[in-house]
């Protein structure tokens, strides 16, 4: 399943000064393809679209990467190089933890150099969680108390800093994909699986940087931005709507609680901008989510359609 925001998706002519720049992130659930450039301070996007292909499918419990999540993947990476390309752009790959998992990546980072033309560059969970905060902070320039959340299909980053300065980051083993595939058996998950979820992640959480309690969490990626469009009621997602949206603890407490009451083929029908691909494991994503909100003391969640993709679009 695909999901775009930003500009219109229809490709535009390369540009004469080859000023457009191409990042693909490769996660655990979604591959990501970023097409944009900078003007002075400000970021030009010609391209935001995501693809579920759950690459890291079963990848914690195998600890291998299975071909039909590889040819999947693959086929889009396939797609977007060609997309890049229309806009004058080389792509930059990088890739995450469901990679890192996998005692056979060369299997997928291979034939994925070979398909963009490129080495796919392997992230550290410290890469990522710096990354993920610094696509935050570069646009709000210096505030203080940032804490900024990206919650993953195979882990969760959280990174602590005050404006553009990072102070600290980790990367916890804990993800929407990851957790759903250890915990949950039934559809709807049983009351049980939820608590077993959110008392695996509070603890996985805790077990990082002790916090002081700050109010506000900044939030990214697939399952924070589906959760918003969802409390927000959209028919279809608008990321000019998703983009800078907050939520209370208490809003997505009741949204997890019953999107965990209902069939996946149910939450599908509720909330519109679900996608099919992503309903499965959104219970556990949310439940990620509730437990980071309580590690930190959050009372707010401050949504951004972001990502450590944007931190890779470098400027001129």
């Amino acid at each position: 399943m695909s999901q775009q925001s930003g500009e219109p998706a229809t490709p535009r002519a390369a540009d004469p000064r080859g000023s457009w720049r191409a990042v693909i992130d490769i996660g655990t659930n979604s591959v990501l393809l970023l097409i944009a450039r900078w003007h002075g301070d400000d970021l030009e996007i010609a391209l935001d679209q995501a693809t579920i292909t759950r690459l890291g499918k079963g990848v914690a419990a195998s600890g291998v990467l299975a071909p039909e999540s590889i040819a999947r993947t693959l086929a889009v990476l396939k797609q977007y190089r060609e997309t890049a390309e229309r806009h004058g752009a080389t792509p930059l790959a990088v890739t995450t933890e469901g990679v890192r998992l996998a005692s056979n990546r060369d299997d997928f980072l291979t034939p994925a150099a070979a398909v963009l033309g490129a080495p796919v560059r392997l992230l550290s969970g410290a890469e990522e969680a710096e990354l993920s905060y610094r696509s935050v902070a570069q646009e709000l320039g210096p505030t203080t108390a940032l804490r900024v959340l990206d919650i993953g299909g195979g882990s969760t980053e959280l990174a602590v800093g005050e404006g553009e300065r990072l102070i600290s980051s980790v990367s916890h083993p804990i993800g929407a994909v990851r957790l759903f595939e250890r915990f949950v058996t039934q559809d709807p998950p049983a009351p049980s699986e939820v608590a077993q979820i959110e008392k695996t992640a509070l603890e996985t959480l805790q077990r990082g940087q002790p916090l002081d309690p700050e109010p506000v969490l900044t939030g990214l990626a697939g399952t924070v931005t589906t959760a918003a469009a969802m409390l927000l009621g959209l028919t279809q997602y608008d990321r000019e709507q998703v983009d800078g949206s907050t939520f209370t603890i208490d809003q997505v407490r009741d949204l997890r609680d019953r999107a965990a009451r209902v069939t996946v083929a149910e939450r599908c029908q509720i909330w519109p901008t679900l996608e099919p691909a992503r309903a499965d494991v959104i219970v556990a994503g949310m439940t990620i989510l509730l437990a980071a909100m309580q590690h930190c003391g959050a009372t707010s969640l401050a949504v951004r359609d972001r990502g450590l993709r944007y931190a890779l679009i470098e400027r001129e």
